[in-house]
């Protein structure tokens, strides 16, 4: 590992920029592992942010026109959306925060339940 490739893992965590160690370093085990890790950070937090719109969407266009509890509804799909979503944001942008950081300082720390699904990653 070198500090070329280390600086290479940090920016893979940046978003969409996921790509750059994993084929820009095909050869290091370092780059591997958080280009990796970024790219599953990154798909999930997708895949859970249109869950949560499609869910919100659910609740607030399509049962929010029930008669009495549409409301209700609504509310629900507001507060899935947005208070849920904010969350889920500020926990992402942590995480890339911090596997940022690991990999500048050349460790490697396996984010909980994503790392399993990154060792798994074919590329």
């Amino acid at each position: 590992m070198n500090e070329q490739n280390r600086i290479l893992s940090a920016i893979g965590y940046i978003p969409f920029l996921c790509f750059l160690p994993i084929y820009l370093a095909r050869e290091d085990e370092f780059a591997q592992f958080h280009g990796k890790q970024s790219l599953v950070l990154f798909v999930l937090y997708i895949l859970i942010s249109l869950a949560l719109w499609l869910v919100s969407r659910i609740f607030g266009g399509i049962l929010g026109h029930v008669i009495i509890i549409g409301f209700m509804f609504k509310v629900i799909g507001w507060l899935l959306y947005n208070v849920v979503g904010v969350i889920l944001g500020i926990i992402y942008i942590i995480l890339i925060i911090l596997g940022f950081i690991y990999a500048i300082t050349g460790n490697q720390w396996e984010i909980p339940f994503i790392s399993s699904f990154a060792q798994k990653v074919k590329i």
